[in-house]
């Protein structure tokens, strides 16, 4: 066998050369599968052997059109559909570089776009974590054309469940594979000398590797496998770690809270004779599509409000809500129409998340012509009056929206009409909006079609980097729609309370927290949690069968309600002046005072703790600050204290009057 690391013998021979290496420090080796005896010191599985008719130097490998790399002749390691090689290294993790040569004959299954793994190769950690390239396939994935890297335990997932697209083509011929470990910055990945810029060694999870790994074709391509000259250098132990997913970004340096926009109405619902609440100790605190049946128990969650009834509202949904006394803002269907003296209804829902990417076939209707009349500049745009039209869709026009508003007013003036968006309002850079992704112009007039403006981002559960954990998107949402309609109208916000996409996301009960105080920081007058899970199984009502989240979403849910008076009440203009020490971490606040009590309600804006001092206008002398709900006190003089936060932390602050 020609290689630096193991002689030829049996298998006990090899296996102590091996141990002898790791033993003596050994700093690397190569391997060039050159004759039948370069299988010693490999474990091997399946169809797998020395093909002495192929290797590097092109002999029996020619691809039409493809230049021969090196003149060296001899053999190669083959692997045929099944097969699996390791050739192990050393007993622990460390750094170091590999270095190997695979030939790609861009063989591809009958349905690429099944779940499936073609041949992969790669480094593997001691504890079987892997890092390997190879042709992945999947619906989310172009494994006939491209290549993938899978970066998981294969022993414990399936290789394409946790995947990274890498963007380099499958060309057919030898070509060079690069992981080089270092210890100081990570693991970098190159093909042919080129670095591969879409891998991501933090996404990798590999804080070392201990063997070579490499694996045969398990789809209908039936893929062989060709690798040769492979060499390895050994490295220390990594001084770093991946770090995955990476720190959210911070909130921008501009975002403030927003000055009221208009003159303040304690009671903001009290201009509908049947709306949701008249009084000013009135604080809407819904849930979005639940079934009636649960109605007492958010009841006892201190949920006041129901948004949306599926394929309703019907006289049994009516009748059970009835029971729980719950009422309900939903569809003005033909019951509804018909029962327009139902107490219960407290307001009609108006679409929902208009301002997203609308089917073409669906809500279109697959007529280009709707398009120009609703959207004429994206007609003119793509060419339509000479070509079919090959998006998504747009979403739905905001001047529609404005005219079904007003066809619901005319049969019902007497409740408001709910709308809620997507979460473009916070995220421009959100694709699902399709041609108008960026276009925030758009939601000024989709405003003027409703009375209660509503949207949604779900930042603990997101699944793109540019949001994951980062919280402030919720009141930055709330910020733009209260600037875009004046405060002309309440603004409400959807939050998260569970997995919804990726079951490893799941929002934590001091992030839910979090997300509250800071949209009602920043304006809220109502809020609605969405409770749903999609993954790993649906559940429609998860937050009941959530103990933990329910008993923080119901502590939170209490504190609102007992502050309803004063969270309703004017917010003072330049009330409070806020520094923190941790320039990641703004804490922004908002002050309210009622009945001569001042309140300061705060939050740390990232994940990061801090330390704020805050300067309270208008308080003079020394005084104590409640901490609501903490048990604690702290002193106030002249208006200034200082409190330590954590990361996203909440403080709620009462200081009576002297």
């Amino acid at each position: 066998m020609r290689t630096t690391m193991t002689r030829k013998g049996s298998r006990l021979g090899v296996a102590l050369g091996v141990a002898v290496m790791i033993a003596n420090g050994a700093n690397g080796g190569s391997l060039t599968f050159d004759d039948a005896d370069s299988l010693q010191g490999l474990t091997v599985s399946g169809d797998v052997s020395i093909d002495t008719s192929k290797d590097r130097g092109a002999k029996g490998l020619e691809p039409a059109g493809v230049a021969t790399v090196g003149q060296r002749t001899g053999g190669s390691l083959r692997l045929g559909p099944g097969g699996k090689t390791v050739w192990p290294l050393r007993d622990q993790d460390g750094t170091g570089v590999l270095e190997l040569w695979v030939y790609e004959d861009a063989a591809k299954p009958t349905k690429p776009k099944d779940y499936g793994a073609g041949a992969m190769w790669g480094l593997m950690q001691a504890d079987g974590h892997m890092a390997a390239v190879g042709a992945l396939y999947a619906p989310y994935l172009s494994g006939a054309e491209t290549y993938a890297v899978s970066t998981l335990n294969p022993e414990q997932q399936k290789p394409w469940q946790q995947v990274t697209y890498l963007g380099i083509r499958r060309a057919p011929g030898w070509h060079k594979w690069t992981f080089d470990f270092d210890p100081d910055k990570g693991m970098r990945l190159l093909y042919d000398d080129q670095d591969v810029k879409n891998f991501n060694w933090n996404q990798s999870k590999l804080k070392g590797f201990a063997s070579v790994v490499l694996f045969g074709d398990a789809t209908d391509a039936r893929q062989v496998l060709w690798v040769d000259d492979a060499t390895v250098t050994l490295g220390p132990p990594a001084r770093v770690a991946p770090v995955w997913p990476p720190p959210p970004p911070p909130p921008p340096a501009d975002f403030t809270v927003l000055p009221p926009q208009a003159p303040w109405n304690p009671a903001p619902y009290a201009q509908w004779r049947n709306g949701p609440g008249t009084a000013e100790d009135y604080f809407p605190i819904a849930v979005w599509l639940q079934d009636p049946k649960m109605a007492s128990r958010y009841k006892a969650a201190g949920i006041n409000l129901y948004i949306g009834l599926w394929k309703g509202p019907t006289a049994e949904q009516l009748q059970l809500l009835r029971d729980a006394d719950m009422p309900v803002i939903c569809d003005l269907n033909d019951y509804a129409r018909t029962h327009l003296d139902e107490p219960l209804f407290v307001g009609w829902m108006h679409g929902d998340e208009p301002d997203n990417a609308q089917t073409f076939a669906g809500f279109w209707k697959g007529d280009k012509e709707k398009i120009k009349e609703g959207w004429p500049e994206i007609y003119e745009q793509q060419g339509l009056a000479k070509r079919d039209y090959r998006g998504y869709g747009p979403p739905v026009p905001p001047q529609w929206i404005v005219r079904d508003y007003e066809k619901i007013k005319t049969v019902d003036a007497t409740r408001p009409t709910f709308l809620g968006l997507g979460q473009g309002v916070a995220w421009e850079k959100y694709h699902g909006r399709g041609e108008r992704t960026g276009h925030l112009e758009d939601y000024a007039t989709y405003l003027t079609g409703c009375d209660i403006a509503c949207f949604d981002i779900y930042p603990a559960a997101h699944d793109h980097l540019a949001v994951k954990d980062a919280l402030w998107y919720v009141p930055l949402g709330v910020r733009r729609l209260r600037q875009w309609c004046q405060d002309s109208r309440p603004v409400w916000v959807h939050l998260e309370t569970g997995i919804i996409g990726a079951p490893s996301s799941e929002p934590t009960p001091q992030q839910v927290k979090a997300e509250v105080w800071m949209a009602l920081i920043h304006g809220a007058r109502g809020i609605d949690y969405f409770v749903h899970q999609f993954k790993p199984e649906f559940n429609e009502h998860a937050l009941l069968d959530n103990p933990d989240m329910l008993a923080a979403v119901t502590a939170v849910n209490q504190q609102i309600t007992s502050l309803a008076p004063v969270l309703n009440s004017p917010t003072l203009v330049d009330g409070v002046v806020v520094e923190s020490t941790h320039p990641k971490t703004p804490v922004h606040a908002m002050v309210k005072r009622k009945d001569g009590t001042t309140y300061i309600f705060s939050a740390a804006m990232y994940c990061e703790e801090t330390n704020a001092t805050l300067r309270v206008q208008g308080l003079t002398g020394n005084r104590t600050a409640e901490v609501i709900g903490e048990d604690r006190t702290v002193r106030v003089e002249n208006g200034v204290f200082t409190d330590a936060f954590a990361g996203n932390g909440v403080h709620l602050y009462r200081i009576a009057e002297e």
